[in-house]
């Protein structure tokens, strides 16, 4: 048995995310308070009734001084005097844009404005209004003149600071995470590459570790369906070869018998006979060879590379395809564009073997008087040969079905010696050249095949 996994939850992860936040929070709101009272002790900064005690403090020398003098009045609180009877501003340090407010006050006696306070001192003659507020505030004049007042700046640091931990904890929290997912991504994509042989990938989180799992029972199903498959074709490719080896010879004895026959004096009759004979015994080696073939190609077989010119290529297709038609009233068009000078390097005699399937496929499907179209294309990338005719097209089983071996289920494409070989040869050579091999309706009728393979230059 494997080491037991400390599992956790989602749920319990959640937990964890919101209480290792909200303790880092707190944490930072006593920071804060811890560095207030040290920048406090270090007279870096004031309390916000600091400038109220002083205000306080030196009332009464200011109410009972014989003479006002401007030292009665505290450092750097703004101040001005009024006359008792205009109700003027006589002298003082205070914006005169504050004086209308410095008289309010002293028409109500006092005056409070959010954190701003006008404190009116009466004396014999005059009022003394006093600016202050009631707000921390730095003491160095370098810190005044760089910073906002210290409030905000307290404030701005501790949203900075918010952010921060909230940021850190969720990226910390996010990674976990996502390197629960990457696992479970790593073991999509080798589900989905087929490499299907892999280690057991566990998780300590409950959820992602089911996920895991259930990813790692449906990848050994795939592969044992996999391999069963692979058995089953094996065993297939096998049969069809044997079968095919198998038939060669008795066909090789009736062809050498028959052709024995043919030799010795006949009657019309009987030299009918033997001619049958020797045709449809070249019949059964043509499908015979085909079988071979697709057994080994379906078995991955070397292909021959080597530089062909499309030109020479297509014209050898037309003539063996009208050779294969003889007198039928039938059109064969050969398209190809400028492009076909280019050689590029396939298996030529695979290739010419896999077209010629699709165009007599064609040619067998299309009535008298109707037209088989070979076009040929070519670009740095891809070469294309595409064959249209005008017979009765594929039905939707056939389209989805033609290229598989032996299927003769297309009724509107059924044709007399036709035994479900010839489109899977040519799907095979398309595969064998890491190509592909497309069926299609045209809208105005017939059937469209079209082969094509990556231009590979020698």
């Amino acid at each position: 048995m494997g080491q037991r996994l400390r599992q956790s939850s989602l749920r319990r992860e959640l937990l964890h995310y919101v209480i290792l936040l909200s303790v880092c929070l707190i944490a930072m709101v006593l920071l804060g308070v811890l560095l207030n009272r040290l920048a406090i002790n270090a007279g870096l900064v004031v309390h916000a009734n600091y400038d109220e005690r002083r205000v306080l403090d030196a009332e009464p020398g200011i109410q009972n001084a014989s003479t006002f003098s401007p030292e009665l009045i505290p450092e750097d609180i703004p101040y001005a005097v009024v006359d008792k009877d205009t109700l003027r501003v006589v002298e003082g340090t205070l914006d005169p844009s504050r004086e209308a407010a410095a008289v309010r006050a002293i028409q109500n006696r006092s005056s409070y404005q959010g954190q701003a306070v006008y404190r009116v001192v009466e004396r014999e003659q005059e009022y003394v209004v006093l600016h202050y507020k009631v707000r921390s505030r730095f003491t160095l004049p370098w810190l005044r003149a760089h910073f906002p007042d210290y409030e905000v700046t307290t404030l701005i640091i501790g949203i900075i600071s918010i952010i921060s931990i909230v940021l850190a904890v969720t990226t910390i929290f996010a990674r976990r995470l996502q390197r629960q997912f990457d696992r479970i991504q790593k073991l999509t994509v080798r589900i989905r590459n087929r490499d299907l042989s892999m280690e057991e990938e566990r998780s300590p989180i409950k959820e992602f570790d089911d996920v895991l799992a259930s990813l790692q029972e449906m990848a050994k199903a795939l592969e044992e369906s996999l391999q069963a498959q692979w058995r089953t074709e094996t065993r297939k490719r096998e049969q069809i070869s044997a079968l095919a080896h198998d038939i060669k010879i008795p066909v090789t004895i009736i062809r050498g018998n028959a052709e024995l026959l043919s030799l010795d004096d006949q009657s019309e009759e009987h030299a009918g006979y033997t001619e049958y004979i020797l045709n449809a015994t070249s019949r059964i080696e043509e499908y015979v060879s085909l079988l071979i073939h697709i057994s080994k190609t379906e078995q991955d077989m070397a292909i021959a590379l080597k530089p062909t010119s499309l030109r020479d290529f297509a014209a050898e297709l037309i003539q063996d395809v009208s050779g294969y038609v003889g007198q039928r009233r039938l059109e064969i068009v050969l398209d190809q564009e400028e492009t076909v000078t280019l050689e590029p390097a396939f298996d030529r005699e695979l290739l010419l073997r896999a077209i010629m399937n699709i165009l007599t496929n064609a040619a067998d499907h299309t009535p008298d008087g109707g037209e088989i179209r070979l076009a040929v294309s070519a670009s740095n990338r891809i070469v294309s040969f595409r064959v249209t005719d005008s017979g009765p097209g594929f039905t939707r089983e056939g389209l989805e079905q033609a290229t598989q071996l032996f299927y003769m289920g297309d009724k509107s494409r059924s044709a007399k010696g036709h035994y479900g070989i010839g489109l899977t040869f040519a799907h095979n050579v398309a595969r064998l050249h890491q190509g592909s091999l497309r069926l299609a309706n045209r809208p105005q009728g017939g059937a469209e095949v079209t082969l094509e393979i990556p231009a590979r230059q020698n």
